[in-house]
């Protein structure tokens, strides 16, 4: 009899499990993915993902929001937040491809840094968005 109770809540544990799987992994969203680098302005560009910039080292702890603007009435909706990691990269789960806007905005910010913000389009496959970041900001 107990093993009739275990296997009648079989389908509900996986059932529960597939649900959880899928909302960890973002529901098959969108990536966009990029560095932070040190530049001489700030600027927020699309590059092709084996622009060799990518591979030099990067500014870590910048929280990156990725948004999109509200049509019509001037505000923003954010659709993923971040922060670099100790090699600038970064990666935001910005939702379902085919509910993406084609323009999408950057902004990076961090403790004594110049805040850079720019509007770009949706990269593509096989490319990456590469942020550059003045020099800081001095006491």
């Amino acid at each position: 009899m107990t093993t009739n109770r275990i296997s009648s809540r079989r389908p509900l544990v996986v059932m529960f499990g597939l649900l959880a799987c899928a909302l960890l992994s973002g529901c098959g969203g969108t990536r966009i993915g990029g560095k932070v680098l040190r530049g001489d302005i700030g600027t927020v560009v699309i590059v092709n993902s084996t622009d060799p910039r990518l591979s030099q080292p990067g500014i870590g702890g910048i929280e990156i929001e990725l948004s999109t603007p509200v049509a019509g009435r001037g505000g923003r909706v954010v659709l993923a937040t971040g922060v670099t990691d100790d090699t600038g990269a970064f990666s935001l789960n910005a939702g379902p491809a085919k509910k993406l806007p084609s323009r999408l905005s950057i902004r990076a910010s961090g403790e004594n840094e110049y805040e850079v913000r720019n509007t770009i389009f949706r990269p593509q496959t096989g490319e990456q968005v590469l942020v550059l970041m003045r020099r800081p900001k001095t006491p």
